[in-house]
């Protein structure tokens, strides 16, 4: 399994915007249901820096290309932009998952 990891780092140290973006569009439930991903979350940085991470879970390298591949992946690209500024919005770091535990709350 493949992890990826996408920093993004807002202007005017706006994190609350590109969140809200990412929630009005349902941009992580449409890269579950338009590929192969398997979870994928968006965080904010908790030392007040605003920066914010994209993370998912694939089940290979093809699974991630995919998304990036996809015609309607690009479709918020002008407004996130707006929030980014001159910021690439370009693939994400790929990590490979050597293992992992969960816990049932």
């Amino acid at each position: 399994m493949i992890r990826s990891l996408l920093t993004l780092h807002p202007l005017r140290e706006d994190s609350a915007a590109v969140l809200g973006l990412y929630r009005a569009e349902h941009i992580l439930q449409e890269s579950l249901d338009l590929t192969r991903a398997i979870s994928s979350e968006i965080s904010v940085a908790t030392d007040g820096s605003h920066e914010i991470l994209v993370s998912a879970v694939w089940p290979d390298e093809g699974a991630y290309q995919e998304w990036l591949d996809h015609p309607r992946r690009d479709r918020i690209g002008p407004e996130l932009r707006m929030l980014l500024g001159d910021a690439e919005i370009g693939a994400a770091r790929l990590f490979r998952i050597d293992h992992a535990v969960t816990t049932t709350p």
